[in-house]
């Protein structure tokens, strides 16, 4: 039986106990700086590229190997002061985090204005969060906070139009674009203490629009919202998010986890709300419900569900395989556990070729990409240049229903998991890339699971770009089917690019005549798919 239990400061959760339903006597204000904060650290999923070991992060709330707890803000703000995170679970079942809303003082994304510009320069005001730090001409620090971001060429600069109201990735030729790389001279225009003005002068011709606010971000993920590490039947409920640094919520190897009446918007006065995706899901099984949320200011996808492949680089004996991560984000997290059923399948379309079931596995501790895999029985001989996949992972049904999203200057959502998703009654809005995306790499990082079916149904599309819903992984043209049913059924598209869908390598394909549209100008492509049942759609003016 839960037992109930009121607390009135933060120091309550070094303290929480299996059964415990622990709810704030009143709204509280919890502003905590970093010595109030507990380190955790882990290697987690979709982190930094960058940084080949394991991340030391500084949360709020932390809960290893709890049962059964319900932590109830009934409203009250935890307010970081310094760099950190909000919530680490570590092997939890049945846990709910309610009823808060989770802010940062200074959100650590860099921003400015253009207020003029001219052939090879331009003058900026930074917002107050922002200042540059000058070390010489060319050489300077930008600054948020107590944060200290070097110029390194390894960041992405987003571009917000005013006369649009919209983000997007800031782009010169074909790859995203470090703006500050390229500036050859910073000259301090004024500096009152609050908003700082400088001079960038470019090694080219200055790239940035006049009147236009920008955002930048480092790719370095060294901090993240909320981490769920193998946890199952994990609630978040009815809590607000100003800001979380470049990560939002990841779940890895997790079970059933529900999302319900979340609302990540920045604060007054600011732009962002995250930095990178909002959810990342990877391998996980179960359910993955996210519904009646709101989603706005955030620079990544809003959700992606990623499958876990890895690639066979040798035979060390009868019973091991050397293998690798090949996608550099999912460095050092154990590929599987004892009982896993791991399968082997080719790299070009990822056909099982046989299954396994899994001993140990086994991680490099000096290159954390590397890892060896001792199944039960004899490995199998010709694993050289395949790829393995944990089946016993990988299975996660997404429900994403009733949500808004709005400003999404990526995609807003990605699923790579082999379970059966149903994307209905949400609001999609000014979505730079594709709203929807199914696809992936499949021969390359190997981030492209087989998915069973996904129903889009009820959604309404407005001034998104083509193709609005893409199935489309990276292979070649004659594989097999990488979906079995996509169907997408009584949708609203409106004020959008042309292309509504563009479907490749599905067994079957169905798009109704209950969908509708505010012009005739729209139609979709569809490629190697084996049935295809596309009906006009309806047109209403």
């Amino acid at each position: 039986m839960q037992k109930n239990y009121t607390f009135g400061s933060f120091s309550v959760f070094s303290q929480l106990a299996d059964d415990g339903c622990y709810t704030s006597q009143s709204r509280y204000l919890f502003t905590l700086k970093a010595e109030n904060l507990k380190s955790v650290t882990s290697y987690t999923a979709n982190s930094s590229p960058h940084t080949k070991n394991e991340q030391t992060r500084r949360f709020a709330i932390v809960m290893k190997d709890l049962k059964n707890v319900t932590v109830d803000g009934n409203g009250s703000r935890i307010l970081l002061k310094d760099k950190g995170s909000f919530a680490y679970l570590e092997n939890c079942e049945n846990v709910t985090i309610k009823n808060f809303t989770f802010d940062v003082e200074t959100p650590c994304c860099p921003e400015f204005t253009v207020i003029k510009t001219g052939l090879t320069s331009a003058n900026v005001k930074f917002a107050p969060n922002t200042r540059a730090e000058k070390i010489d001409d060319s050489t300077f620090d930008i600054l948020c906070g107590n944060t200290k971001i070097p110029v390194d060429g390894k960041g992405v600069t987003f571009m917000r139009e005013v006369d649009k109201d919209r983000n997007a990735i800031f782009t010169i030729g074909k790859e995203p674009a470090d703006v500050f790389s390229r500036v050859s001279k910073l000259e301090i225009l004024d500096d009152d203490g609050t908003n700082q003005s400088v001079k960038l002068s470019f090694k080219s011709l200055c790239p940035l629009k006049n009147g236009c606010s920008y955002s930048y971000r480092t790719n370095v993920r060294d901090e993240a919202g909320f981490i769920l590490d193998k946890c199952k039947n994990v609630t978040i409920e009815n809590v607000s998010v100003k800001y979380m640094h470049t990560q939002g919520v990841v779940a890895q190897f997790c079970e059933n986890v529900t999302v319900d009446k979340m609302d990540v918007r920045p604060k007054t006065g600011q732009s962002v709300a995250c930095t990178g995706n909002v959810f990342d899901f990877y391998a996980c099984t179960g359910k993955v419900t996210v519904r009646n949320s709101y989603f706005c200011g955030c620079l990544g996808e809003i959700i992606n569900i990623s499958a876990q492949y890895v690639k066979v680089n040798g035979k060390l004996d009868d019973h091991t395989l050397a293998c690798a991560y090949a996608n550099p984000k999912y460095y050092g997290i154990p590929f599987c556990k004892e009982g896993d059923v791991v399968a082997l399948t080719e790299p070009a379309d990822l056909v099982s070729v046989g299954r396994f079931l899994a001993k140990k596995c086994t991680v490099d501790k000096i290159n954390p990409d590397l890892f060896n895999v001792v199944f039960s029985d004899e490995a199998p001989a010709d694993a050289v240049g395949k790829v393995l996949e944990n089946t016993s992972v990988n299975t996660a049904d997404l429900i994403f229903e009733n949500n808004t999203l709005y400003d999404v200057p990526g995609r807003a959502v990605i699923v790579n998991s082999a379970g059966k998703h149903r994307i209905y009654g949400n609001n999609f809005k000014k979505v730079t890339k594709s709203a929807i995306f199914i696809g992936g790499d499949a021969s390359g990082e190997y981030i492209c699971g087989r998915v069973g079916e996904a129903k889009i149904e009820n959604n309404r599309f407005s001034d998104c770009n083509s193709p609005i819903i893409r199935v489309t992984p990276s292979v070649g043209e004659n594989v097999g089917d990488f979906a079995e049913l996509i169907e997408i059924s009584d949708n609203e598209f409106s004020e959008s690019e042309k292309n509504l869908y563009d479907i490749r390598h599905v067994r079957s394909f169905v798009f109704d005549d209950k969908n509708v549209c505010d012009d005739e100008k729209y139609a979709g492509t569809t490629s190697f798919c084996l049935s295809v049942d596309a009906d006009e759609y309806e047109i209403r003016y």
